[in-house]
This record gives C-alpha cells, structure tokens and sequence, in this order.
C-alpha cells in the first residue's frame, strides 16, 4: 500500500487507472473487462463513484512523456559589457560582423 493512503484510495486509484485505459481502448467496458480480467459489475460501480464524485480518470493518472536534453553549445568567446549586454560568439564566427557590432557599441 502507497505511504499516506487507505487501502480504499489506493483502490480507488487502481481503478481510476483502469477506467482511464478503458476510455482510451475504444473497447466495450464489458469487452475490455474480459481482457483485464476485471468484473464487469465492479468497473461499472468503480466508474460511478468516480463520476459522482467528480474524479475524472484522466486527471488521476500521471503520464510521463520522452524528453531528450540537449547540452547548449558553449561560447568559444563570451563578451560580457554590463549586466544586461552579453555576446557569446561561437567558433567559425563571421569576423566583419563581429566588427561591425562592435563599432556600434563604441558609437556614442
């Protein structure tokens, strides 16, 4: 049993999870219970609590989604002027337009 929760929470839970996997079957619920080896009565009368009290299946269920992290490239030069001003210019840079910024920063 998960720390904090009744034995009817966590049942409750289950269940939720179960008529959630239902919703997205595109099964009939007595089709999908026989598949699940779930009781057709206990999933009807799960799905009708749920619904009176107002507990979606969608909501009680976490769904975690790939992520792939990608490291951003580090500056081969950082030019920092002020607080708010930051240059990082990367490596194979365009040397006439790195000239042409700066002679705009050195403008009065």
């Amino acid at each position: 049993m998960e720390l904090g929760l009744s034995k009817r929470a966590v049942n409750c839970q289950r269940w939720l999870a179960h008529i959630d996997s239902w919703k997205r079957s595109g099964l009939t619920q007595k089709a999908f219970c026989q598949q699940h080896g779930l009781g057709l009565a206990s999933f009807r009368r799960w799905r009708a609590i749920a619904m009176r009290e107002g507990k979606p299946a969608e909501s009680s269920v976490v769904t975690f989604l790939p992520v792939n992290v990608v490291e951003p490239g580090a500056a081969d030069l950082t030019v920092v002027i002020n607080d708010s001003l930051r240059i990082e210019i990367p490596a194979g840079f365009d040397l006439a337009t790195l000239r042409q910024v700066v002679q705009v920063l050195q403008a009065p």
